[in-house]
């Protein structure tokens, strides 16, 4: 049960996202997870500084994500997201599970997370149909969690995306809340990212269109999954998110489903 992979990776066009793929789980040494999803995501409304203004927006997002147990301390992780039939922005990680305890009322863990992510394909950036803003960034993290004994657990996350030039740096933090029973999993989650500085999507008349990389991304977004495993190899899952508020984001409402696939390479 602990070693459920239950993170997988949706990207938003030009918002980051802040959930990302580092959860509280760790793999043990040899242990792989591999995730396959498709989701779905539209809106009306982008929020600018000064308010709402329309651009509608879909997107059919088909999501890569792996886990790896280097060790029954280090795990690496990757996840590869392809937008609108495009490659996006790749990303991996490496954590190290540096503080464990467990109790007879549960499980604390407490760790660092450090991890890149650069753009896969040569995709537009300069309309307002982009997938992304072409970032390179450098993403490290603290991640903190608690798993009861009695099946839920709650995680929070703290880190900052440091994003090279022209592209804005962010902070970034979330909170999730969850419950294992069984073969089920559910979890519901918030974070948010705040951007530091940047151009603004309302001063685009006085601009030119590749100042889209040059916009400082802000959103508040809430979203779940939920899981179930099938057998020893096999899971599936359903998860959801939707943007509350933010400065140069869409207001998407992202659906989606994905198979998860557990191998274990490591020989005793």
């Amino acid at each position: 049960m602990k070693n459920l992979i239950l993170t997988l990776f949706i990207a938003g066009s030009v918002t980051a996202n802040a959930q990302g793929p580092i959860d509280g789980f760790f793999k043990s040494k040899g242990e792989l997870d591999i995730a396959l999803s498709g989701s779905f995501a539209t809106s009306e409304d982008y929020f600018t500084r000064n308010g709402k203004v329309t651009i509608p927006r879909d997107q059919t997002i088909i999501g890569f994500f792996a886990s790896y147990g280097l060790s029954d301390r280090w795990n690496l992780v990757t996840s590869i997201p392809v937008i609108n039939f495009q490659l996006q922005d790749a990303a991996f990680y490496a954590k190290y599970k540096w503080i464990f305890k467990g109790t007879a009322k549960g499980d604390f863990s407490l760790f660092p997370a450090f991890g890149v992510s650069f753009p896969l394909s040569n995709y537009d950036f300069q309309t307002s149909q982009a997938i992304g803003q072409k970032a390179v960034t450098v993403q490290p993290k603290m991640v903190s969690q608690f798993k009861s004994s009695k099946g839920w657990f709650i995680q929070g996350q703290t880190g900052y995306n440091y994003a090279f030039d022209p592209v804005p740096s962010a902070f970034v933090a979330s909170v999730k809340l969850g419950y294992i029973y069984k073969k089920w999993y559910f979890d519901a989650w918030f974070d948010l990212q705040y951007g530091i500085g940047g151009k603004d999507y309302a001063s685009f008349n006085a601009v030119p269109l590749n100042s889209f990389r040059e916009l400082g991304v802000s959103h508040q977004r809430i979203g779940g999954v939920v899981y179930r495993t099938l057998n020893n190899r096999f899971g599936i899952q359903l998860n959801g998110s939707y943007v509350l508020s933010g400065r140069n984001a869409s207001q998407m409402l992202s659906v989606g489903a994905g198979v998860v696939i557990k191998m274990n390479t490591h020989k005793k």
